[in-house]
């Protein structure tokens, strides 16, 4: 009982110093926060995020269809793909559950990722954070009508996937440019059908 205690101690402490800590500043053993403009609940402005994620509809309900890779290795590789698009948090925020399964083994799972959409209505912003293979992505898209493209920048590469929806398909290509996005290539295709 008595550890227990002073483990309930250490965490409240490491809690009320976490809280108490500015923007920017990170505590031993923790990676530096970035430096948000700090908000109050009264300075949301709840009913703009809404309407921005309604811009957004046209993504919303459950896909299926397939697609192509090219691998590092040059292979091109086939999938079948689903994704499930759903509002979250109210309608503040949206998911999506990616799920690739090899064309010749459907039961073999080949990539599964998770990304969720929102709206910041003091920057003006979309945010697009997406957790794959390990690796955490977070971009500013570009939304546009029955579109959306995120770009992200790694040393020596941009990759970039574009997608484009009608009320019943979802087309998306990604490119990869070497030359900071003179000249793309396309390494990635994926045509899905809206299921509802």
């Amino acid at each position: 009982m008595m550890r227990l205690g002073r483990l309930l101690l250490s965490f409240l402490c490491v809690l009320a110093l976490t809280a108490g800590a500015p923007a920017g500043i990170a505590l031993a053993g923790t990676a530096p926060l970035q430096t948000q403009p700090r908000t109050t609940v009264a300075s949301l402005d709840v009913p703009s995020q809404l309407e921005a994620m309604r811009k957004l509809d046209f993504m919303v309900g459950r896909w299926v269809g397939s697609g192509w890779t090219i691998t590092e290795t040059g292979a091109r590789e086939e999938f079948y793909q689903t994704e499930q698009v759903q509002y979250q948090a109210g309608g503040l925020v949206i998911s999506i559950q990616g799920d690739s399964r090899d064309k010749e083994d459907p039961r073999e799972t080949v990539h599964t990722a998770f990304a969720v959409i929102n709206y910041n209505d003091i920057t003006q912003q979309y945010r697009w954070e997406s957790f794959a293979r390990g690796y955490v992505t977070e971009v500013v898209p570009v939304v546009g009508p029955n579109t959306f493209q995120w770009t992200l920048d790694v040393p020596g590469v941009k990759l970039r996937y574009t997608l484009e929806f009608t009320a019943k398909t979802w087309h998306e290509i990604g490119e990869i440019s070497f030359d900071g996005g003179q000249t793309w290539q396309q390494n990635f295709q994926m045509d899905l059908r809206r299921l509802k």
